[in-house]
C-alpha cells in the first residue's frame, strides 16, 4: 500500500515537476491555469505529499502582486485555495506565511486595514483562499494562531474582513467575509460551542470585539437591498462571536487562561508587544462590556419585524444563543431578548414559532420553578405596560412599529394562554385592554363609496346558481393602512375569545357599547371576531404554551356550548334591536314623529317629517349596519346548526336589510346569508328561504297589514322573490294576493313600492319557468306535416302547373259558395266544417275549466293591474309598468289563451305610451311592442297598422332631419336612443306581424333616409338590419326603393319591345346614399 502511494507521488511529481519550474522562470496565467487542470487528476493522497512543493512558485507569484496583473493574481488564489481543499496545513511557517500574503494581498497600501481597490472577484478568491487555509490547519496550528505573538496579523485580518463586510457591494463578498470571521474565531457550523480551541479564541477575540460588534450590527440595520443573506449571517456572526467572548465558561476561565498566557514562552519583544494587546476579562470589564452590548442589543432586537422570515428566524436563534450562553453577563439584555421571542411565538411561520417556543419553555425550566409564575408575572406587567403605550404607538408610529407591537402582544396572549381569564378578572388589566383595542381600530368614514346605491348586476342568477360571495369591502382605518396590522388585531381577538371568559367579554364590550357611542363601530368588530375565536377551542400544537402543563392541553374544550349559545343569542338580540338595526343611512330619511307612534289608535297613518343628517353620520351608520350583519354571519359559523334556534329571530331583518338601497349594506346582507347557509348546512340562499318559508310569509303578511308601521314589508317580499326558486311560489301566493289588493288601496303614494315587487315577482317568473316557442315549433312542424301529406297523397300533384290549376279551382269553389249557388258536395263538406266547429266549440269549454297554473295566475293579475298604472303621471312609474308588461308578456308566451285577452286590454293605454313627453317611455314602449311582435304575432297586425305605425313614421321622418346635422354628442340624447331601438327592431316586427305591404311600404319610406353616410354611424347600422328584414317580406318593393336611391348600373330590357326604365337614382356615380345602397343590393342578388 505504501509502495503503491509512493508511485502515485512519484508519478505526479514527474507530471507537475516541469510546470512548477516554468511557473517560476515564467508566470503566466497560461501556465497557472494548466497547473489547476494538472491538479485535477491528482490523487489526494499525492497532492498532500506535494502541496509544499505546489505551492511555492504560487507563494512568490503573490510576494510581487504590484508585478503582476489582477486576473494573474485571481487565478493563482484560486489554484491555491484548490491545493489547500484537499490538504493539511501542519508547519507553522508555511501556514503564517500564506496568512500573511494572502492578507497584504487585499489589504490597501495607504490606509492599513482597509480593502484595496481591487476586482470584487480576486477579493472573493482570496477570502475563500484565507477560509480553505484555516480548515486545512491542524489543531497544533490553531492553538499557535490566537498567540498574543501573532495577535496583530490577526487582528489585521480582522479589519480587512470587516470593512469587506461593511464596505464592499458584491453580497457573495459580504457573506463570505463574515463567514471567514467565524472560521477565524471557531464558531462555524453546528455544535461551535464545543470546538476544543474556543478558550483560546475566546482570549484573543475579547481584545477585537468592540470594533465587530460595531461594524456588523452596522451590517445587520443596513439598506434592505443588500439582501436577507447577508443580514442573516450578520445575525449569526453578531451572536456568534459575542456568545464566545461573553459566555459563562470564559468568565469562570479567565484566570486560568491568564495563568497560561504568563506561562507561555517569550522568545523576543514581539511577544510581549502581542500580550499587551490582550483584553484581561475581569469582571468589571465583563460589566462595562455588557452595558455597551446592550445598547446595540436594543438596535437589534428591531430587525425582529423584519418581512423575510430567515431574518426572523436569525433573530430567535439570535436570542436563544445570547439568553442561554451569557445568561449571566448579559442579564440587563434578558428582557429584551425575552420580548423578541415573545413577538415571534405567533410567527406566520412555523420554524420561526416553534424555535422561539422551544427557547421560552428551555428558559423557564432553566431558571424560573415548575410553576413559572415570576415568568406569567412579568408577561402580565409587560402586557399592561405595553397596552399602556399601544394607542400612542398607533397614533405616532409608522406601520412597522404598529405591526411589532401587536406581534408582541399576540405573543403575551399566547404564552399566558388560559390564564388570560385570570389576568381579564383584574380591572384594571380588562379596562386597559379594551380601550387599547378600540383605538387601535378606529374607523375612517370619510368614504363617499359607503353611500353607493345599488345597481342590479347581470350576474345575480349566477351568484344564486353558484354560491358566490361578493367581495368583502376593505375596512378602512384612521391610524394605519397596513392589511397586516389589521390581521394582528383579529389575532389578539381571537385569543381573547379562545382563553378568555367569554361572558366576561361580551358583558364589558357590551357596557361600553351602550355608554360609548363614538366607539360602537369599534366594539362591535372586536365582539364579532372574539365570538369567532371561540372556534379554536383545542390547543393546537403551535399554540401550546410553553411553560403549561400537560393536563391543560389535553382539555379539548375550552368553553361551555350553552354558554356560547346564550352570549350569541343576547349578541344578536342587542344587533337586531330597533335603536341599533334601524339607523338612518340617508342623509335625508323621512322617520315618523312620536307623537302617531305611540299613539293608541294602531289605524293613524303616522305623520312623516324630513330629518337631515350629516355626511360622517349616516356613514358611520351604514358601517355600523354592516358590521352587526358580518356579526350575525360569524355567529352562524360558530354555532353551526345550532344557529338554526336563532334563525327565526335574526333572518326577516338581515333580508330587509338585503333590501337597502345602499350596496354596501345589501352586499353585506348578502354575504351574511351565505355564512348562515354555510354554518347551518343549507347548500343555497333559495333553500334557505323555502326551509323557512312558513316563517317568512306569516312575518311578511303580517307587516303588510300595517304597512304604514312597516314600509319596508314589499320590500322584503321583493328579495325573497329575487333570490328563491319556484318551489317558493305555491307557499307566497296568499301573500301576493295580499300585495295586489293593498296595491288596490295604496294606489297614490304606495304604487312605485308594490309595482317593483310586482316588477320582480314577473321577472322570478320568467326565470323559474321558461317558455319554450311552441309556436314557432309549431308552425315548423305544421308545415312540415303538410309537405309530407302532400307528398303521400297520390291525389296531389307537385308539379308548378298543377299547383296553380288547383289554385284557381279551389277559388272558383269558393266564389260559388260565397253567391249562394251550392251543390251537394259543397253542402256535405260545410256540414263537415260545422261538425268541426262544434267539436272545437266543446274543447274551448273543457279549457275554460280547467284550472290555471299558480305562475299563469299571477303574471294574468298583475297585468290586470298595470291597466291602471300605465297611463301614471310619474315617468318613473310608466317605465316600470311596460317592464312589468314586457316580462309578463313573455311569462305567458306558451299560454295564449290567456294573453291575447290580457294584450287587448291592455292595448288603448299602452299604445298613447307611443307618443309620450318622455322619449325613454316611448323607448321602452317600443321595446315592449317587439315583444309582443314575438309572442302574439299577427294578433296585432291591424293594432300595429292603425295605431303604431303613423306615429313611429312620423318620428322617423322628423327626426331624420335632425339627426343628419347634428355631431358625435348626439348620440347621448334620448332622441338618438329611440331613433335606435325603432330601427333595430321595426323590421322583425314587420316579419312576425306579417305587416301588409302598404305598410311596409310607408315604414320604408321612412328608414331609407338613414341610410345616408351623413347619419350617425349607428344609427346607418340598424336602419340596414330593418331593410334587410324588410327584403324577407318584399324583396321587391325594397328593390325598388333602393335603385330609387341609387342606381349603381344601368338596366336594359331584355326586348325591344319593353320600354327602358330609368331609376332616380341612376345616372350619378355616387351619392351618400352610395355606400349602403350597394351593400344592400348586393345582399338581394345573392338571395
Amino acid at each position: 500500500m505504501a509502495q503503491g502511494r509512493s508511485q502515485q507521488t512519484q508519478q505526479a511529481f514527474q507530471v507537475l515537476q516541469p510546470l512548477c519550474v516554468s511557473l517560476i522562470k515564467e508566470p503566466t496565467l497560461e501556465n497557472v491555469q494548466m497547473l489547476r487542470r494538472l491538479l485535477e487528476g491528482v490523487a489526494p493522497d499525492a497532492r498532500q505529499q506535494l502541496y509544499q512543493y505546489i505551492l511555492f512558485p504560487l507563494r512568490l507569484i503573490l510576494r510581487e502582486p504590484q508585478k503582476r496583473s489582477q486576473e494573474l493574481c485571481e487565478q493563482t488564489v484560486l489554484c491555491m485555495c484548490d491545493v489547500l481543499k484537499h490538504c493539511t496545513v501542519s508547519e507553522w511557517d508555511m501556514f503564517s506565511d500564506l496568512f500573511s500574503v494572502l492578507s497584504i494581498l487585499i489589504s490597501c497600501r495607504t490606509n492599513v486595514g482597509k480593502v484595496a481597490e481591487l476586482s470584487e472577484e480576486l477579493k472573493l478568491a482570496v477570502v475563500n483562499c484565507l477560509i480553505a487555509l484555516i480548515q486545512s490547519a491542524n489543531e497544533q496550528i490553531n492553538r499557535r494562531l490566537y498567540q498574543p505573538s501573532f495577535l496583530p496579523a490577526l487582528g489585521h485580518l480582522v479589519s480587512l474582513l470587516l470593512s469587506a463586510a461593511e464596505q464592499e457591494k458584491m453580497r457573495e463578498l459580504k457573506v463570505q467575509a463574515m463567514e471567514c470571521l467565524l472560521h477565524l474565531a471557531q464558531c462555524s457550523g453546528e455544535g461551535w460551542q464545543k470546538n476544543p480551541n474556543s478558550s483560546e479564541a475566546r482570549v484573543a477575540f475579547a481584545s477585537f470585539l468592540p470594533g465587530i460588534a460595531m461594524a456588523i450590527c452596522k451590517v445587520i440595520l443596513g439598506d434592505t437591498k443588500q439582501g436577507q443573506n447577508v443580514t442573516v449571517k450578520a445575525i449569526q456572526l453578531w451572536s456568534r462571536l459575542v456568545s464566545l467572548v461573553m459566555s459563562e465558561d470564559g468568565k469562570h476561565k479567565s484566570q486560568s487562561d491568564t495563568r497560561t498566557t504568563h506561562q507561555s514562552p517569550r522568545p523576543d519583544t514581539s511577544r510581549a508587544n502581542g500580550e499587551s494587546l490582550l483584553i484581561k476579562r475581569t469582571s468589571e470589564w465583563v460589566e462595562s462590556t455588557a452595558k455597551k452590548l446592550n445598547i446595540l442589543i436594543g438596535q437589534i432586537v428591531t430587525m425582529v419585524t423584519n418581512p423575510h422570515w430567515k431574518v426572523r428566524m436569525a433573530m430567535a436563534q439570535f436570542a436563544k444563543d445570547l439568553i442561554f450562553e451569557c445568561k449571566c453577563s448579559l442579564t440587563d439584555s434578558t428582557p429584551k431578548l425575552l420580548e423578541l421571542l415573545v413577538s415571534l411565538v405567533g410567527d406566520e411561520y412555523s420554524q420561526v414559532a416553534t424555535l422561539s417556543q422551544e427557547t421560552l419553555k428551555e428558559f423557564s425550566q432553566c431558571h424560573l420553578d415548575g410553576e413559572a409564575k415570576q415568568l406569567v408575572e412579568l408577561l402580565e406587567d409587560n402586557l399592561y405596560s405595553l397596552m399602556t403605550v399601544l394607542p400612542r404607538l398607533v397614533r405616532a408610529a409608522d406601520d412597522t412599529k404598529k405591526l411589532s407591537t401587536l406581534n408582541l402582544v399576540i405573543g403575551y396572549l399566547k404564552l399566558l394562554g388560559p390564564r388570560i381569564t385570570t389576568l381579564l378578572y383584574s380591572a384594571a388589566h380588562l379596562k386597559r385592554l379594551s380601550l387599547a383595542l378600540i383605538q387601535v381600530v378606529e374607523f375612517d368614514t370619510r368614504d363617499v363609496k359607503i353611500l353607493e346605491d345599488v345597481h342590479l348586476n347581470a350576474d345575480t342568477t349566477s351568484r344564486l346558481e353558484a354560491f358566490q360571495y361578493y367581495k368583502t369591502r376593505r375596512k378602512y382605518f384612521k391610524h394605519f393602512t397596513d392589511e397586516a396590522v389589521y390581521e394582528g388585531f383579529v389575532k389578539i381577538c381571537h385569543l381573547l375569545g379562545q382563553y378568555g371568559n367569554i361572558t366576561l367579554l361580551v358583558n364589558h364590550f357590551l357596557d361600553l357599547f351602550h355608554t360609548s357611542s363614538p366607539h360602537r363601530k369599534q366594539v362591535v368588530l372586536i365582539l364579532n371576531e372574539i365570538v369567532l375565536g371561540t372556534l379554536e377551542t383545542g390547543l393546537s400544537d403551535s399554540t401550546i404554551t410553553s411553560w403549561e402543563s400537560s393536563r391543560e392541553s389535553d382539555n379539548e374544550q375550552l368553553h361551555d356550548s350553552e354558554e356560547i349559545e346564550t352570549t350569541i343569542r343576547l349578541l344578536v338580540q342587542e344587533y337586531i334591536s330597533d335603536d341599533n338595526w334601524q339607523l338612518p343611512t340617508n342623509i335625508d330619511q323621512s322617520e315618523c314623529s312620536e307623537s302617531s307612534q305611540v299613539s293608541s289608535n294602531w289605524m293613524i297613518t303616522p305623520r312623516q317629517q324630513i330629518e337631515s343628517f350629516s355626511l360622517a353620520t349616516v356613514n358611520s351608520n351604514a358601517l355600523l349596519i354592516c358590521l352587526l350583519l358580518e356579526g350575525i354571519g360569524a355567529f352562524a359559523q360558530v354555532l353551526g346548526a345550532g344557529f338554526n334556534a336563532i334563525l327565526m329571530e335574526c333572518l326577516y331583518p338581515v333580508l330587509e336589510k338585503l333590501a337597502d338601497e345602499k350596496a354596501i349594506i345589501s352586499q353585506s346582507a348578502y354575504n351574511t346569508l351565505a355564512d348562515i347557509c354555510s354554518g347551518c348546512a343549507y347548500s343555497s340562499i333559495p333553500d334557505l328561504l323555502c326551509d323557512n318559508a312558513d316563517y317568512l310569509v306569516d312575518t311578511i303578511s303580517l307587516k303588510l297589514r300595517h304597512l304604514d308601521f312597516n314600509p319596508k314589508a314589499p320590500l322584503v317580499l321583493k328579495v325573497t322573490l329575487q333570490h328563491s326558486n319556484s318551489n317558493m311560489l305555491p307557499l307566497l301566493e296568499d301573500t301576493i294576493n295580499e300585495i295586489l289588493i293593498t296595491l288596490d288601496q295604496y294606489y297614490g303614494d304606495r304604487a312605485a313600492a308594490f309595482m317593483k315587487v310586482l316588477h320582480v315577482l314577473v321577472i322570478s317568473i320568467v326565470r323559474w319557468f321558461p317558455t319554450q316557442q311552441e309556436c314557432k315549433t309549431q308552425s315548423s312542424s305544421a308545415s312540415t306535416g303538410i309537405s309530407d301529406n302532400n307528398s303521400l297523397n297520390p291525389s296531389v300533384n307537385s308539379h308548378p302547373s298543377q299547383d296553380i290549376k288547383a289554385f284557381f279551382l279551389e277559388y272558383h269553389r269558393n266564389k260559388r259558395i260565397a253567391a249562394g249557388d251550392m251543390d251537394d258536395a259543397d253542402i256535405d263538406d260545410a256540414g263537415g266544417d260545422g261538425d268541426h266547429v262544434v267539436g272545437q266549440d266543446e274543447e274551448d269549454d273543457v279549457d275554460e275549466k280547467k284550472v290555471l297554473p299558480i305562475h299563469v295566475q299571477a303574471v294574468k293579475q298583475v297585468l290586470e293591474r298595470c291597466l291602471h298604472f300605465v297611463s301614471s303621471k310619474d315617468p318613473r312609474l310608466r317605465l316600470l309598468v311596460l317592464d312589468v308588461i314586457q316580462n309578463g308578456v313573455l311569462a305567458l308566451a306558451s299560454t295564449k289563451e290567456e294573453l291575447l285577452p290580457i294584450i287587448h286590454k291592455l292595448w288603448p293605454g299602452f299604445v298613447q305610451r307611443f307618443s309620450d313627453s318622455e322619449l325613454l317611455v316611448t323607448c321602452k314602449a317600443c321595446e315592449t311592442l317587439f315583444v309582443m311582435g314575438e309572442t302574439c304575432c299577427d294578433f296585432i297586425r291591424r293594432r300595429v297598422a292603425k295605431d303604431v305605425w303613423p306615429k313611429t313614421i312620423k318620428f322617423l321622418t322628423t327626426q331624420a332631419k335632425i339627426s343628419i346635422k347634428t355631431g358625435p354628442s348626439y348620440k347621448h340624447t334620448a332622441a338618438h336612443k329611440l331613433q335606435k331601438t325603432i330601427l333595430g327592431g321595426i323590421g322583425r316586427l314587420c316579419k312576425q306581424v306579417d305587416i301588409g305591404e302598404s305598410e311596409l311600404c310607408d315604414m320604408l319610406t321612412a328608414c331609407l333616409p338613414y341610410l345616408s353616410a351623413r347619419q350617425p354611424e349607428v344609427l346607418q347600422k340598424a336602419a340596414v338590419e330593418s331593410v334587410c328584414a324588410f327584403m324577407s317580406v318584399e324583396p321587391d318593393s325594397v328593390w325598388l326603393a333602393l335603385n330609387d336611391l341609387y342606381c349603381p348600373s344601368s338596366l336594359s330590357p331584355p326586348h325591344q319591345v319593353f320600354p327602358e326604365i330609368k331609376f332616380a337614382g341612376s345616372g350619378s356615380e355616387g351619392n351618400e346614399y352610395s355606400t349602403n345602397v350597394k351593400m344592400l343590393l348586393a345582399d338581394i342578388d345573392k338571395t
